[in-house]
Parts: structure tokens; sequence; C-alpha cells
């Protein structure tokens, strides 16, 4: 599975996703030597480091992959004011 993963200031990278939980994602991002861990605190991605990330896309080959990991998601909406 592949994801998009959105950085603060809106920096976007794609990345491999190795391992998923419904609270633990562990990814391998393009031109990092490490994987990266985020885990979901009080409903927000975190890093090791402690900044927060969104997800922008799950991409699977297999949909039952996808449907796995997405079954506790929940939906957010963005609305400007």
């Amino acid at each position: 599975m592949y994801t998009l993963i959105v950085f603060p200031g809106g920096r976007q990278v794609d990345a491999l996703l190795l391992w998923a939980s419904a609270e633990r994602l562990r990814v391998v991002i393009p031109g990092r030597g490490d994987t990266a861990e985020f885990q979901l605190i009080e409903g927000r991605w975190t890093s090791e480091s402690g900044g927060h990330v969104e997800l922008g896309a799950i991409l699977a080959e297999d949909a039952a992959d996808a449907k796995q990991f997405l079954a506790n998601a929940r939906p957010r909406a963005l609305s400007a004011v």
C-alpha cells in the first residue's frame, strides 16, 4: 500500500506503507535512510519527534487490505470560515 503524508506547512510526500494498524503506521519515505513511524494520539497522527502529520490518501492494490486498515477511520470535513 502507498500513502500520501502531509507535513506541517503543506509539504506532501509519497510513502510506501510497510505496516499499519488502527493506531500506528510504519512507512518508508524516499530519500530517508530509516523507516518512519506515526502513532494516532488523541485523533492526530504524530511522528516519533512529536510533530503532527495528516494522511492525504491511502492507495492499495487489494481493496481488502484498505478495508482492514480503514475500519476505524473517521471522516473529516474541512471548511473555510
